[in-house]
């Protein structure tokens, strides 16, 4: 997925890395990536449940959207209204609390505290027009806790699948790896873009 149509002015004063490859017209592919987790029991004391990323980051890529998928395999199983009951564990509360952690160079967290699952997936379209940056050889690593039990059956019926899908995108041209946000800045001065530039350090 590309950035959102918010001009590449913007684009340039948020983000001249990518502003300065969108402009040369270097091409661009969409990512996907996937974090996830499977609950073996339906207990809400239980400890947190680990997702890593399925992929590893080697070229800087911008994440522009995050979705979640909810999977309970065993609940209603053969039942006529199986599959609306699995679509209503999205439109209700999934009863999942995530954490999640970048990993790397530089190492951040992103939700120090266990937040409602739902809440978490609107954290890049609400707040990063142009993509969330991750760099190369950086990760992302997540952790859940069941906050509420899901529906069921039986008393225990798990397993509770959880899937984070991270969709950005990328450039095809490596060497955008070895720009620099001050050189990145100098290449759209001389092609006339208006970037911010930092002050005189000193």
């Amino acid at each position: 997925m590309e950035p959102k149509a918010v001009g590449i002015l913007d684009i340039a004063l948020w983000d001249p890395i990518a502003a300065y490859g969108i402009i040369t017209g270097m091409p661009r592919i969409p990512v996907q990536m996937n974090c996830t987790a499977s609950f073996n029991s339906f207990s809400l004391d239980q400890i947190p449940v680990e997702g890593d990323l399925d992929t590893t980051i080697c070229n800087r890529v911008w994440i522009s959207r995050i979705d979640y998928s909810l999977a309970l395999p065993n609940v209603f199983a053969g039942n006529i209204f199986k599959t609306l009951s699995d679509a209503m564990l999205r439109v209700g509360q999934p009863g999942v609390g995530v954490k999640c952690t970048v990993h790397g160079g530089p190492r951040y967290t992103i939700t120090p505290n266990f937040t409602p699952l739902e809440n978490f997936t609107n954290v890049i379209t609400d707040m990063w027009p142009a993509g969330w940056p991750l760099y190369r050889n950086q990760s992302i690593k997540t952790e859940f806790v069941l906050t509420g039990s899901p529906p069921s059956t039986a008393p225990n019926v798990p397993p509770y699948n959880i899937t984070v899908t991270f969709t950005g995108w990328q450039f095809l041209d490596p060497t955008i790896d070895e720009m620099s946000v001050d050189d990145a800045r100098a290449r759209l001065h001389k092609m006339g873009v208006p970037t911010i530039t930092p002050p005189m350090r000193g």
